[in-house]
Formats: structure tokens, sequence, C-alpha cells
């Protein structure tokens, strides 16, 4: 399998995302990204038709699969996503989900 994540400096470090993970993988398939296939999700950030779910869901699956223990993404998630701009965690979002169709890019 291609490596797909991305190593991205954020909140103060740098942090492993990865959408590839078997269990991340499980749980796009059975539940998608706040509902929508990660396919969808991509076209919903393309179109500028996103919603905050779908961000924070992103970053939480990404640090997940990178290997960042669940209670530290839940303090990252309540640090520097819930209730924050959007806008910068967008980026974000959407830089790891598009590894998953054009792979890693951390050159």
């Amino acid at each position: 399998m291609t490596d797909i994540s991305r190593e991205i400096t954020w909140a103060g470090g740098t942090h492993t995302f990865d959408l590839s993970n078997p269990w991340v993988r499980r749980v796009l398939s059975w539940r998608g990204i706040a509902g929508f296939s990660p396919a969808t999700v991509a076209a919903r950030f393309e179109a500028q038709s996103y919603g905050a779910e779908e961000v924070e869901r992103i970053i939480e699956l990404g640090l997940i699969g990178g290997g960042t223990p669940e209670r530290e993404v839940e303090m990252l998630l309540d640090a520097h996503v819930r209730g924050k701009p959007l806008a910068p965690n967008v980026m974000l979002a959407s830089a790891v989900l598009s590894a998953l169709f054009v792979g890693a890019d951390n050159g």
C-alpha cells in the first residue's frame, strides 16, 4: 500500500496524520466522514461546502491513524479545533484528506 501519512506542523508541534491506518479505514468504510464518503468530502472541500464536523473528524481520524493517543487527540481538538475559527483547520483537514488521493507530501 502506498504511504499516505503526512507529517504536518500544527498546534505547536509536528504531528503524523494517516487516514490509511487499518482501523481508520474500517471507520471510513462503515461511517464515512460525517456520513459522507472520503471522495464526497473531498468534492465538498473543493466546492467550499464543508462543515465543522467534517473538518474535525478528518483531523481526529488522521491523528489517531498517525499514532497519537486518543486522550492527546481529544486535548488537541479541544485546544485547537472545537470552537475555533474554521479556516486554518480547513487547510489542515484538506491536506490530510488529499493524501488519500495523491499520497504523501512530506518532502
